[in-house]
């Protein structure tokens, strides 16, 4: 044998050399809950897809609220493909997609109320004026879009737009609609007419007869603000004012 083998033999690792150290009471306390952790957060995974799917919370009933404008029979049929739907399925935007073709719905809440209701509260579009186009009247909302019919002028305590300001010039009946949008509900509920023959040229009636000169649609805040107070001043009875001119608020005008 030479003794090259001989030395290779001599430097051979041992088998019976190599110990295997048992674990500490920690380490396999670890391994344990790692374990543990893993088959439960399957087990949930595993419930949450049955759930999914499951028939048990197929929707059988949908609740709404909160529509005035929108009819209780618009939204029902809108949202009849949700019927059988399971429940975990159904979120606020597919509400909302669905209700998508009713123009005073601007919003929706969901809730599921398990096993078998949807519950659904509706956030509409806020009218801020009556178009009259010939006999038939509609409430309109800050962008200008047409919300609902209306039966009677005094069903809605709103301005009157005519027809005319909305087919004329689009972007006129924009302005109109947007300020009026941005009044406070005491001073709206006041109004009798808007109207406009510019974007510049805002004009709002009164209820009684008196005029507000607004201008345009810049700083509508602050010409709220000071028409709040200027309609708050009592009249002298020996020259009433007629005309409110708060086109540019720092220097509003009566006359």
């Amino acid at each position: 044998m030479s003794a090259r083998a001989a030395s290779g033999r001599g430097t051979a690792p041992a088998a019976d050399n190599v110990l295997t150290l048992p674990q500490t009471p920690a380490a396999r306390l670890r391994r344990r809950v790692l374990l543990w952790t893993g088959g439960v957060l399957a087990g949930i995974a595993a419930m949450l897809l049955v759930l999914m799917y499951s028939p048990l919370l197929a929707i059988r009933s949908i609740d709404v609220e909160g529509n005035r404008l929108a009819s209780d029979g618009a939204v029902a049929e809108a949202l009849e493909p949700l019927v059988g739907v399971p429940l975990p399925q159904v979120g606020p935007g597919r509400v909302l997609q669905l209700l998508s073709g009713l123009a005073p719905v601007a919003d929706v809440v969901v809730q599921a109320k398990a096993p078998h209701t949807l519950q659904v509260s509706v956030v509409e579009h806020a009218p801020v004026a009556v178009l009259k186009d010939g006999r038939k009247l509609s409430l309109v909302g800050e962008d200008g879009r047409k919300l609902a019919p209306l039966a009677k002028r005094s069903d809605a305590q709103l301005p009157v737009i005519s027809a005319s300001a909305a087919t004329a010039d689009p972007a006129v009946f924009r302005t109109l609609t947007r300020v009026l949008a941005g009044l406070p509900a005491p001073v709206l509920a006041r109004l009798e007419h808007a109207g406009a023959k510019t974007i510049d040229s805002v004009e709002l009636t009164l209820s009684n007869g008196k005029t507000v000169v607004w201008g345009n649609e810049e700083r509508g805040a602050q010409k709220a603000r000071v028409l709040q107070a200027l309609l708050k001043v009592k009249d002298d009875p020996s020259s009433p004012v007629e005309v409110y001119d708060v086109s540019s608020p720092d220097q509003p005008v009566t006359r």
